[in-house]
């Protein structure tokens, strides 16, 4: 059952709750996936991308798994991701010095930069145009 909870929101009550916020939640994700893309294919980004270089400014020296974590990205596709960015010169990889199993990958001097200047454009976009328009 729906019912109005004030100017332009919606209550849902009862069994159809769950299942009402989980479709807005995605599709609230989806226009802010749209949304970014656009605004880091400007910097020459993908969205998956910059969610490495971002895993990557939290956590230097990241292996491969925690960055697969981090980015909810299968291993195939972050494999792919990582090499593009190893190309362009933003990030490196690195032998463990404890086990040389292990890789880790780390933001260059030129990621980091890339990285502040797409922070920079991302928090940037997410201002109103005019004081008072939110």
């Amino acid at each position: 059952m729906r019912t109005a909870a004030g100017a332009g929101t919606t209550t849902i009550t009862g069994a159809a709750a769950p299942a009402e916020l989980l479709r807005e939640s995605v599709l609230a994700g989806r226009r802010a996936a749209r949304s970014a893309a656009e605004i880091l294919a400007g910097a020459g980004c993908t969205v998956d991308e910059w969610l490495v270089l971002d895993a990557l400014g939290r956590r230097p020296g990241a292996t491969m798994s925690e960055l697969r974590s981090a980015t909810v990205m299968d291993k195939a596709t972050l494999g792919r991701r990582v090499d593009a960015l190893v190309t362009r010169a933003l990030v490196f990889r690195e032998v463990d010095a404890f086990d040389r199993r292990v890789i880790r990958v780390h933001l260059s001097s030129r990621g980091r930069d890339l990285l502040s200047g797409l922070g920079a454009r991302l928090a940037q976009a997410e201002q109103p145009d005019h004081p008072g328009d939110e």
